[in-house]
């Protein structure tokens, strides 16, 4: 009857190591899966930025695009776009930017 308590010992033994394994393994796995979730909700939020940066793009040239094509609106251009100036103009640059 020993060898049959033996066996049944040694196979709780197996058992547990088996089960111990078995965890270590899991816990591994979920902090791996946990931290690429992690980063993809970083990228995500990242990504979600650069997205609202692009609309608000978009909507200001939109803008620009609707706005009437007069002499004001190609002298602002030539100001902003190509640094241009009217003859007599006196421009002032700062380097504090």
């Amino acid at each position: 009857m020993q060898s049959g308590t033996k066996k049944h010992s040694e196979m709780n033994i197996f058992v547990r190591f088996a089960v111990v394994i078995f965890v270590i393994a899991s816990l591994f796995s979920s902090v791996k899966i946990l931290m690429k979730y992690n980063d993809y909700r970083d990228k995500t939020e990242k990504l979600q930025i650069e997205k609202e940066e692009y609309v608000e793009n978009i909507e200001r040239i939109e803008y620009e695009l609707s706005l009437d094509f007069d002499d004001e609106y190609v002298i602002r251009i030539a100001k902003e776009k190509l640094n241009l100036c009217m003859p007599g103009e006196s421009v002032y640059y700062n380097d504090l930017d």
